[in-house]
């Protein structure tokens, strides 16, 4: 299982909710609305060319033994450095819309997926889901229930933002970047 360590300067540099995303440090995440998918939908295989996704416990309280990760333009999260699910545990990923045309990236999850993020979220209510594609986390949400979807998806700010990530962690080329990411 891989840890933060290896993206920790990067992360640590350019962490940031994404603009336009409503998810703040101190303010839980809106829930997404049922998302449209925007293009093809990659599917997960192996491709040496895809970059890792990977879903890490955070809370806004410093933990023993967690990474502190500061935010842009100010605060700080903390994240557990061992991954809950990783580019593995998916069986697919879409970008898509939510009803105001903000950036959804929707992760598949695999059954064994489901069940780790099932486990860890219920073990430990109330916390956060980071997500890091690359060497970039993404979006950080709250979650109030354990995660008992096969779908699980996360505001990334802009429709381009959703597609591309989900066309880099799919392996499929990608024009270029756009938004930051």
């Amino acid at each position: 299982m891989k840890t933060l360590a290896g993206v920790a300067l990067t992360v640590l540099a350019g962490c940031q909710t994404p603009p336009g995303s409503r998810s703040t440090p101190d303010a839980p995440a809106a829930p997404v609305a049922v998302p449209q998918a925007v293009g093809p939908q990659p599917v997960i295989t192996e491709n040496r060319q895809a970059l890792d996704l990977r879903v890490f416990l955070a809370d806004i309280r410093s933990r023993p033994g967690w990474m502190p990760v500061p935010l842009k333009p100010s605060g700080m999260l903390y994240v557990r450095p061992e991954a809950l699910i990783n580019r593995a545990d998916l069986i697919g990923i879409q970008s898509a819309t939510d009803q105001k045309g903000d950036g959804v990236l929707v992760l598949v999850l695999s059954d064994d997926g489901l069940r780790k993020l099932r486990e860890a979220t219920a073990a430990n209510p109330g916390l956060r889901l980071a997500l890091v594609v690359g060497h970039t986390m993404l979006a950080a949400p709250s979650y109030a229930a354990p995660i008992t979807q096969q779908q699980l998806a996360f505001g990334v700010g802009s429709a381009r933002n959703a597609e591309l990530a989900a066309r880099s962690v799919a392996g499929v080329e990608a024009a270029p970047a756009a938004d930051g990411f």
